[in-house]
C-alpha cells in the first residue's frame, strides 16, 4: 500500500490511479535537503531495523527498488505469516488515514506495507510529528501494533506534491511544453515529482526548464514512459 496517486493520460482523458511505479531518482540538478536517520517508536532504538533483528531499513523514506533489495536481503524475507501480512495491512490502513487528519496533512508523505516482511513504513517530512501521528492512529485504532511501524524522513508531503502537480496540469493538459505526459504524480518515495514522457522529452532542456520554472523549487526527474492504453 503506498497512498499516492499519479494522473495518467488515457484516450485522451487524465485519470488517477495508484502510484506503484518504478522507483525515480531525485533531479541531480536539485538541491538536496540533508535527511535525519530512520526512527522506530521504540525509546530505546534510534534506527530501524529489520524482524530479525538486523539493521537492514533504508535511513530514508524506501522506493521500490530499495524494497526489493531488502525484501530478498532479509533473513526474514519469505517467512512472514498470514498474520504478519495482516498486522502489517491494519496498521498501514490506519496510519495512512492520518493524512486526512489536519493536524498532520502537511507532513504526510506516504505509508508502505510489507516494505519489510511484517513491518510497515511511515514517511512524513518531520519524524518527530511522525510520531504523534502514529500515536494519534493508535488512538483512533487501538488494535493496531506500532511496534511494527518504522518512521522514515521523506522530501516532499502528499499534499505539497499533489497540489504542485494539479497546478502544472491545469496550466498545460495532455502535453508540457509540447511533449505528452504519460504519467506525472509524486515520486514514489516523496523525494519529488515524476514526469514520464516520450524519448524526445527527456532529452528537451525545454521541458526541464520549464518544469523547473512552475515547480518552485520542488525536484522532479523525467524519464520515458509510454502511453496508456484503453
Amino acid at each position: 500500500m503506498r497512498r499516492a496517486v499519479v494522473l495518467t493520460f488515457c484516450s485522451g482523458l487524465l485519470i488517477a490511479t495508484a502510484a506503484c511505479a518504478k522507483p525515480t531518482p531525485q533531479n541531480p540538478a536539485a538541491p538536496q535537503t540533508p535527511l535525519v536517520a530512520a526512527t522506530s517508536l521504540s525509546p530505546s532504538t534510534s534506527t530501524s531495523t529489520s524482524p530479525s533483528g538486523g539493521s537492514t531499513a533504508p535511513s530514508s523514506c524506501p522506493d521500490g527498488e530499495q524494497q526489493q533489495a531488502q525484501g530478498g536481503a532479509s533473513p526474514a524475507a519469505g517467512s512472514s505469516t498470514s498474520d504478519d501480512v495482516t498486522r502489517a495491512q491494519a496498521l498501514a490502513q490506519a496510519v495512512g488515514n492520518e493524512e486526512f487528519n489536519a493536524t498532520y496533512a502537511d507532513i504526510f508523505g506516504t505509508v508502505i506495507d510489507g516494505y519489510l516482511p511484517g513491518r510497515t513504513a511511515l514517511c512524513v517530512t518531520d519524524v518527530a510529528r511522525g510520531r504523534l501521528l502514529a500515536q494519534a492512529a493508535k488512538r483512533a485504532s487501538p488494535a493496531i501494533d506500532l511496534n511494527r511501524l518504522d518512521i522514515f524522513p521523506c522530501r516532499y508531503s502528499e499534499s505539497t506534491l499533489q497540489t504542485a502537480v494539479r497546478r502544472l496540469m491545469a496550466q498545460n493538459g495532455p502535453t508540457i511544453a509540447g511533449f505528452p505526459v504519460y504519467q506525472i504524480g509524486p515520486a514514489t518515495n516523496h523525494s519529488g515529482i515524476h514526469l514520464e514522457t516520450s524519448q524526445a522529452g527527456t532529452t528537451s532542456p525545454t521541458l526541464r526548464h520549464y518544469l523547473a520554472s512552475q515547480l518552485g523549487g520542488i525536484a522532479f526527474t523525467v524519464t520515458k514512459g509510454e502511453q496508456a492504453s484503453g
